[in-house]
């Protein structure tokens, strides 16, 4: 029995061995593949659901619809990604300099990679997503989601490379 009179609860030796036995570059590592596995799976639903929930809106010629959820769902979704992002990448170098492990520096870079892609290449897309005066919503919107696409397989990347990094500790 624990403190609290419940079951205790231990995980099978395998899952907590390691190579080496350093407790903070485990747990560097563990977070980081943590954070990026977060702002992958952010980014999957974004990519599986709400692209589509867009474009069966586009095909249905519901501009106004998209145009009014955009204007709420593009802060919304930007307020939850920009510590995710800045976690992600703080959390990836924060492991490779526990781990000097390479993976970690490249998926932070490439996790560094998707605010600045976000800021560049998506703006212009957004800021007429989010007005009301934009007259080539259905363009627009396939330009956005066709774009958004590559921000998913980023993160995916770094994800894994945080993944096989955490692996072989």
């Amino acid at each position: 029995m624990s403190y609290l009179g419940l079951p205790s609860c231990s995980f099978p030796k395998s899952l907590l061995h390691f190579k080496d036995d350093n407790t903070n570059t485990k747990l560097s590592a563990i977070l980081a593949t943590a954070t990026s596995g977060l702002t992958t799976s952010c980014l999957t639903f974004v990519s599986f659901v709400d692209v589509r929930s867009f474009l069966s809106h586009v095909h249905n010629s519901k501009t106004s619809l998209i145009q009014n959820h955009f204007a709420t769902w593009w802060p919304h979704g930007r307020d939850l990604m920009l510590p995710m992002l800045f976690s992600s990448v703080l959390s990836n170098l924060v492991a490779y300099r526990m781990t000097s492990d390479g993976k970690f520096a490249i998926g932070a870079a490439l996790l560094g990679c998707i605010g600045p892609y976000t800021g560049v290449v998506l703006k212009e897309d957004i800021e007429l997503l989010r007005s009301e005066s934009c007259e080539e919503v259905k363009e627009t919107t396939k330009g956005f989601c066709r774009l958004h696409h590559f921000r998913f397989v980023v993160a995916g990347v770094g994800f894994g490379l945080s993944l096989v990094g955490l692996a072989e500790l």
